[in-house]
């Protein structure tokens, strides 16, 4: 996509954003940018923020939001955005660049060195920043400064080391155009990281090729201690695998054994630690006197083993530990960036075998997932009064989906896509687990953020069993998720929607301007167990069938908004954070304890308990049909492709298929005997076969 382009596309997203979200340019600018950003480890979970001042000599101190404190790497982020309204693109000079750095530089120095706080109104996230990098500037290891901007950095701009904050190395990262449109032209959710071992400290990594096949390289390597802690003190958690950086919820802190390790007997560091695992995109490999060396790597990723890299940098920088002699084992596997989708949640999975990560928190090709995307396709909204056309609920399965899919198409495809599509009704996977959690009266953990609240959505998906795998578990539990979920779930994102609505209509009177998605999930949790005390359930079948919350709904809302803002803002004696007072249990139990009789009937906007109950069974039943017709629907194309005549061969040869189930296995290698397999327990048993047969090393050619 040429820049011109680009830029008339990022316009229209932004003014998108603008109307939905009651903002200035801006801001709608800066979030739209942070909410792509917002998996990729170099820049974290943002929390947006409106704050000018002043401090010392007149010196300008200004943000558009921050990046909460990242528990792994102790990094934590300020944004600045620069946004102009422009027809073609212009450029960013230096001048520029360094004044919104110095804009930003001066509210940490201020906030680090001089109370910036106490001059901070509380109802303002930027007093929580303050607050933080006030009291915890010795967690903080690095600070980034990021300047998001439509303009075009200059070609004569020169990068420079910036100077520390308090003994705090901060670093400079510029979103301009050009890098946001390669950002937005990637179906990849983060920039891939090259790192060239020879400029970080000029050591190679020993290794062996240990396998090899067409998508797969794997090595076994030993990594020294030192390096292994440059590496992560440069590239921090843009190093660690998402989903296990989220699941783990690390510290930071130094492990008791490892600093006992490292401190009394470096040299057996190898031996006692079970090392780690990690993957890369591309593996730069030469031989030195006869010994192979890894002298480069792609996109390196630790999907095992983050603790341990983490507690290595911790000991050497905290404790000041010396990490001569200790040295680490690591499995690294190449995958293939068309690969990597697929492969890395996996080999994440199943390396993390010391700390419980099950399948469900690797969820981007969770069956789940698939389902709600899937449904979102098909499913039409109800026809609203006067119009025509029916639109859909788009649900998107990773991160940019939605722009991907309609960047390329034609400017009549794209006002078609739109119609089906509206942007207004965009549903991304982290979206649904804060109105699942909402729906369930957790706003506390939807308080805790993005990424952390989905963590705690995806355990719901893991079995707690030994005995029963995650396949069994999601064959268990996934009638439950059948197109009735789907519509509870958007009728939940309507209610959200027309809370935000509400919140952003206060501006001026009673909202102060701060907290916004806090005082939604609590609102809006508010209202359900408000109706739940009332032995009823809001009626969410009316809601989806109107496509609107309804004056019913709004007007509870606007009755809860104010007086919830008023229990959030006063935490009680001896918390003085509100963002983090929002995420404990306690404060959702004194949001629930509030009572504010009702203005109406909750007739109005309810059913009884029995009748929701009904419906929840009903829509359970379809799932039980649904599940039946894919899964026939599965294994007819395996009979078209061809997979039961090849898997029938194979057990031939190999005895691995008991003769009644090499039977059932050659009446589903043809048509006519397939359409006699009527039985949905033969049907799960082909599926069960077809499990096994690979996991003992069946491949078909064809598949």
């Amino acid at each position: 996509m040429q820049p011109d382009d680009f830029l008339t596309e990022l316009r229209q997203l932004v003014a998108r954003r603008s109307q939905a979200e009651h903002l200035v340019d801006t801001l709608a600018f800066v979030r739209e940018v942070a909410d792509r950003l917002g998996e990729d480890p170099v820049f974290g979970e943002f929390e947006p923020v409106e704050y000018q001042g002043t401090g010392p000599k007149n010196r300008t101190l200004k943000l558009h939001g921050f990046t909460k404190l990242d528990e792994a790497d102790g990094s934590i982020g300020i944004v600045l955005g620069r946004w102009e309204e422009l027809e073609a693109p212009a450029t960013l000079n230096t001048a520029t660049v360094e004044q919104l750095t110095g804009w930003m530089e001066n509210f940490v120095r201020e906030a680090i060195e001089n109370g910036l706080h106490e001059r901070v109104a509380e109802a303002n996230p930027a007093y929580e920043l303050a607050l933080q990098l006030d009291s915890e500037a010795a967690r903080i290891s690095r600070i980034r400064l990021h300047i998001f901007t439509n303009l075009t950095l200059s070609s004569k701009f020169k990068e420079e080391l910036l100077d520390d904050i308090a003994g705090i190395p901060v670093e400079r990262h510029i979103w301009d155009l050009q890098r946001l449109a390669a950002l937005y032209e990637s179906s990849r959710e983060r920039e891939a990281v090259h790192i060239d071992l020879g400029e970080l400290g000029g050591m190679a990594i020993p290794c062996l090729e240990a396998a090899r096949s067409d998508d797969l390289r794997s090595y076994l390597c030993v990594v020294q201690g030192d390096q292994l802690a440059n590496l992560f003190d440069r590239y921090g958690s843009r190093l660690l695998e998402g989903n296990v950086r989220s699941f783990l919820g690390m510290k930071g802190g130094v492990n008791k054994g490892i600093r006992a390790t490292i401190q009394d007997v470096p040299d057996l560091f190898f031996a006692y630690n079970n090392g780690i695992a990690a993957t890369a995109s591309d593996v730069t490999v030469e031989s030195r006197g006869g010994q192979m060396v890894i002298t480069g790597l792609t996109d390196l990723q630790i999907v095992n083993g983050g603790q341990t890299t983490a507690s290595i940098l911790n000991a050497r920088k905290k404790d000041r530990l010396s990490l001569k002699g200790v040295s680490v084992q690591m499995k690294l596997t190449r995958v293939l960036p068309d690969q990597a989708q697929n492969l890395i949640p996996r080999i994440a999975e199943f390396a993390n075998t010391q700390n419980k990560v099950a399948a469900a928190d690797f969820f981007a090709n969770h069956p789940f997932h698939r389902r709600m995307e899937e449904i979102s396709r098909r499913l039409l909204t109800p026809a609203r009064a006067g119009q025509r056309i029916q639109s859909k609920w788009f649900y998107e399965r990773s991160r940019g989906q939605y722009q991907n899919e309609r960047l390329y198409l034609s400017k009549s495809a794209q006002n078609a896509f739109e119609n089906e599509y509206p942007a207004s009704q965009l549903v991304s996977k982290t979206d649904l687990a804060k109105y699942a959690h909402t729906w369930d009266e957790k706003p506390h953990w939807v308080s805790l953020g993005a990424q952390k609240n989905f963590s705690r959505f995806a355990g719901q998906f893991s079995s707690r069993s030994a005995e029963v795998t995650e396949a069994e578990y999601w064959e268990r539990i996934s009638p439950e998720y059948s197109d009735g979920y789907f519509r509870n779930i958007i009728a939940v994102a309507l209610i959200w929607q027309k809370m935000e609505e509400i919140v952003d209509a206060g501006r001026g009177s009673w909202y102060e301007g701060g907290y916004r998605a806090n005082i939604v999930t609590y609102t809006v949790a508010k209202l359900f167990h408000d109706v739940r005390q009332a032995r009823g359930e809001i009626d969410l079948e009316r809601i989806w069938t109107r496509q609107d919350a309804g004056p019913e709904v709004t007007s509870r809302l606007e009755q809860l908004a104010e007086r919830v803002q008023e229990c959030l803002l006063l935490p009680p004696p001896g918390v003085k954070n509100v963002g983090e007072w929002c995420k404990k249990e306690e404060c959702w139990k004194s949001v629930a304890a509030m009572h504010l009789p009702w203005d109406g009937s909750v007739r109005q906007i309810a059913v009884s308990k029995s009748r929701f109950a009904e419906k929840k069974a009903d829509d359970r039943k379809q799932g039980q049909v649904d599940d039946g017709i894919e899964l026939q629907t599965r294994l007819l194309d395996m009979t078209m492709s061809g997979y039961w005549t090849a898997l029938h061969a194979w057990s031939r040869k190999t005895t691995h298929l008991s003769p009644p189930d090499m039977a059932l296995v050659l009446k589903a290698s043809t048509l006519p005997g397939f359409l006699k397999i009527t039985q949905l327990k033969d049907q799960k048993k082909l599926a069960l076969l077809k499990q096994s047969a690979e996991a003992e090393g069946f491949r078909h050619p064809a598949r």
